[in-house]
């Protein structure tokens, strides 16, 4: 039985770390991401940086590293991912020039000078903005960068609107490869859009959806799919045996409740919209969670599970009207019912990150941690083993 607990990157000084995502490769190196948000904790920080610490194998954890970083910008992070095929560990990033306010109210005005700005700021820098791709194929060694351009879908909005939806991936829940069926090798990465403008928590409820952005060329070249239902923001997901995805997703209806939605052709469109029953969300604006499938034969030790179990489901988020009890609960059947429950952290918390490290046989679970507020000490990763998990 194995636990092991410490906080990764600490926040302090200039620094305020938020938004994990996490990736393990079949090295069984662990690469942790997050922002570094400098001087504030606000989500539209003006200036913030990509970071990221590598623990390889008989080494420990590296220094942090800055992957993305221009002074004054906002590089937001998106979703890790490994591609097992190619061997390679992705990181997505926004590069904004110009920090937007999600809640802000901007008139015409505002637009066209913000617009103008971003432009000044781009010539002046010799730096571009929009969605990239940081990645390595070398265990880390060196990292390399390139444009994540993403062909748009067409989406009939509630006002009767069609519009064209892109994606834009959100940090902790990390990307995927697919292993089952006609679209096997597909990469694909929880995302999400705006269906029309908002600046408030009802026009949130009524112009926001999560959609997924997938892959089919080694993240070459990037294709949005249909959303899920109207009303969310930020998701995970995962592939079932039988090659369907399930799609589990925060809410913005304040109901504590987390909403389910599956894929039969690989995630280009999302059907059989529900809620969960058994998963408790944060009261007031939900919480960002991290969930995770891994299949029997991918353990070290199967007989850990049940014998009629093909896999087990973690789903880890602050299990709590407010945003404390970090809370792994553990599914046998893919998500349809829950078997265990697992308190990691009894305190403050918020966003997590989950992936199972094959090489070591221990799951790693990424986490935002503290004391007063979810945010204060910053990154804590937590190591464990499926004894330890299933322990009472």
């Amino acid at each position: 039985m194995y636990y092991s607990e410490s906080i990764l990157f600490g926040s302090g000084g200039r620094s305020n770390y938020r938004i994990p995502s996490v990736v393990a490769d079949r090295r069984g190196n662990v690469y942790a991401f997050c922002n570094d948000r400098r001087d504030t904790l606000i989500d539209h920080a003006e200036e913030t940086d990509l970071v990221c610490r590598i623990k390889r194998p008989y080494f420990g954890w590296s220094k942090p590293m800055t992957l993305a970083h221009v002074p004054g910008w906002a590089c937001v992070i998106g979703s890790a991912l490994y591609d097992d095929i190619s061997d390679t560990v992705f990181c997505s990033v926004y590069r904004n020039p110009v920090a937007k306010n999600e809640f802000g109210k901007y008139t015409e005005d505002d637009k066209k000078r913000m617009r103008e700005e971003a432009e000044r700021k781009a010539r002046e820098a010799g730096v571009k903005s929009g969605s990239f791709l940081i990645y390595t194929d070398d265990g880390g060694e060196s990292w390399k960068e390139r444009p994540m351009d993403i062909a748009p879908a067409e989406f009939v909005n509630i006002d009767g609107d069609t519009v064209k939806i892109g994606g834009s991936c959100h940090g902790s829940a990390h990307g995927i490869r697919l292993r089952h069926g006609e679209h096997a090798g597909r990469l694909i990465c929880p995302s999400r859009f705006a269906a029309g403008e908002y600046s408030d928590w009802e026009g949130l409820q009524r112009y926001s959806y999560n959609n997924a952005v997938f892959s089919d060329d080694r993240g070459l070249t990037w294709r949005a799919s249909s959303p899920v239902q109207r009303g969310t923001g930020e998701g995970t997901l995962i592939e079932n045996e039988d090659g369907s995805l399930t799609y589990n997703s925060r809410g913005c209806f304040h109901d504590q409740k987390r909403y389910l939605a599956t894929s039969h052709n690989g995630g280009e469109s999302w059907e059989d919209f529900r809620t969960d029953d058994h998963l408790i969300e944060e009261k007031n604006i939900g919480c960002n969670a991290s969930f995770l499938h891994v299949e029997r034969g991918d353990l070290a030790d199967p007989s850990i599970l049940p014998d009629s179990a093909d896999s087990i489901t973690l789903f880890a988020n602050p299990r709590s009207e407010t945003r404390t009890n970090m809370t792994v609960c553990v599914s046998f059947d893919s998500g349809k019912s829950w078997s265990h429950i697992k308190t990691v952290y009894e305190g403050a918390c918020a966003y997590s990150s989950l992936d199972y490290n094959k090489a070591e046989g221990n799951f790693v679970l990424l986490y935002e941690k503290g004391e007063s507020h979810p945010y204060e000490f910053g990154m804590s990763i937590a190591e464990f083993d499926p004894e330890w998990l299933l322990a009472k």
